[in-house]
Formats: structure tokens, sequence, C-alpha cells
């Protein structure tokens, strides 16, 4: 958490490359691995990126969810809704008070609602889990056909996630059999790519990026860093884990698109992000994490085929 100094300092920055903005304080709104989210409290919010994080660079996430936010902003069906990127810019100069090298910011439309989390999701009752796993496969569904239309009408190039997640986790592990999981997940997952179609997803949904204002409501998509054009099922990349939600979700997909995911495609989008967590993680946490780690993977490669 920033301290006010670093706010009034972030503030000075910001507020002449926006409308009426107002000084600190600020309410922290969200911590996560790229950057914090503060709470405005007139309708908006400011996401300030770092430049390190996670895999890859704070700049080029920054510039993705700037770019894709251009023309996604404000999208909204019965399913699904979008902020309205208000305004957003590079910091020039990267040491900012006590805050860690800074990358950029963007200040967003405040959506009305509570952020998921996926401890929250996995403790729900049975039928509130289901209910709410269909409303995301509907979401995701409206959001494929809407985003995809503005992406080209925009003439976006934003790249496929899941190709560049492979890329920067291969280059953080250390050993043989994950180079080899690796290289067969690219090539499979490639090889699907060819065939198509793509679609323009958001590329990072989890509880944790969904904003639920109730069951008669759509929900809000936020955090747009991994956004870009890839097969569809790269949207459920993060869902292995997540049990009856998971299967929650597919229903939801399937009754709104007409069809279901492709579960070779889907395995494979799941294995490069367990591979992307491994790069990431290590051997972090208690030695059973670990194990938890390549078991997901393991499984996922299996499911796919590449066991």
């Amino acid at each position: 958490m920033f301290d006010l100094p670093t706010l009034h300092a972030l503030y000075k920055e910001t507020a002449p490359h926006t409308e009426a903005l107002a000084p600190p304080p600020w309410a922290l709104a969200g911590e996560g691995l790229w950057g914090s989210v503060f709470d405005l409290g007139d309708g908006t919010m400011l996401k300030v990126v770092r430049r390190h994080g996670g895999l890859g660079s704070g700049e080029a996430l920054h510039h993705r969810e700037a770019s894709a936010l251009a023309f996604l902003g404000g999208l909204a069906t019965d399913y699904v809704r979008v902020p309205r990127l208000i305004a957003s810019g590079a910091f020039t100069n990267s040491y900012i008070g006590s805050a860690p090298p800074l990358a950029g910011w963007l200040r967003i439309e405040r959506i009305a609602g509570k952020r998921l989390t996926t401890d929250g999701v996995l403790t729900m009752n049975a039928r509130e889990r289901d209910l709410l796993g269909e409303r995301i496969g509907a979401a995701v569904a409206d959001f494929g056909v809407e985003a995809s239309a503005r992406a080209t009408a925009a003439e976006s190039k934003l790249a496929d996630t899941v190709t560049r997640s492979l890329m920067l986790s291969r280059a953080q592990l250390s050993t043989a059999e994950l180079h080899r999981a690796a290289d067969a997940i690219s090539l499979g997952w490639e090889n699907l790519r060819a065939s198509g179609p793509l679609v323009f997803v958001h590329g990072d949904l989890n509880p944790g990026n969904l904003i639920d204002a109730g069951p008669r409501e759509p929900l809000g998509f936020v955090d747009f860093a991994e956004a870009g054009w890839s097969l569809a099922e790269a949207e459920f990349r993060h869902f292995e884990p997540l049990g009856a939600l998971r299967d929650s979700t597919f229903r939801g997909v399937t009754a709104r698109r007409g069809r279901g995911p492709d579960m070779r495609a889907y395995y494979l989008a799941a294995a490069a992000d367990a591979l992307m967590t491994i790069a990431i993680q290590g051997n972090a946490g208690h030695p059973r994490d670990a194990m938890r780690r390549m078991g997901l993977l393991r499984h996922c490669l299996a499911e796919a085929g590449l066991d």
C-alpha cells in the first residue's frame, strides 16, 4: 500500500492528463501482482501498473490493456459489461515516492458490484455456484461476439496470450521435463490456432477479474492486460482448479453460444496456465503446493493427449 506522500506524488504526475481528478487520500480497492487499484470516490478508479511483477514487463501489459480498453470500453450486453477507459498514460519517471518502479496508469469507470474471489466462489452453496457459473458462461459467449466485432473494426493486432505465456514461461523453467512440456503444449496449441477460428478474448478471466452486482445484472469484466486474439477456449485457462464452477460455466457458454468448448483446446490452454504458474511460483510455499502445481500440469497434459 502506498503512503500518503507517494499518493500525492502520483496525483501530481497524473492530474494534468485527466479531468477533475480528486486529490488523495484514495481508497485502496485492490492489490495484484502487477499493481494497485484505487477508488477515487467519484465513480472512477485509478489503476497503477508496476514495471515488474510476474512474467514479462509492466510496460507491455499496460500498453495491451490501454489498447484493448480503447475499443472495448463501454461494451455492454444483458450478461457482460466492460468499464469505459477515461484516460491513460505512461510514467516518464519510473520512481515516484516510495512506490516500486512504475510503468503506467489508467483511469477507468467504476463498475458497481463486488469483486469476486476464488475462495468465495469455492465456498458458495451448490445452487449459487451453479447459477454464477452459468452467468459467467453466458457473459463469455456475449463478450466473444461483441469484442471480436470491435477488435476487427479497430484493426487490433493484439496477439495471443497463451502463446505469449508459453514463450515467457519456458525462459524461466530449468528442467528438461518442463521444457518438453512447454514445447509440446506450444506445438499442439499452434496447430489448433492455425485451424481457428480466432476470437478476441479477455485472456485472464478468473473470479478476481469479475465484478458481480447481483444475479439479474451483467457481470463486469476488468483487467485486460492479457486481452488479444486467441482460440475461444483460452478464456477458460484458469478454470480447471475451480471444480464445479468450471462445469456450470461450460453449461452457460454452451446454452448461450450453441456449442461447448473444444476440450483438447481447453486442456492445452489450462496446461499452459499451469506451466506459467510453475514458472512464476517455482517451489514457493509448502512442498505440497509445488506438488499440486506439478500435479495440475500433468493432469492437463494427460487430458490434452500429451502424457
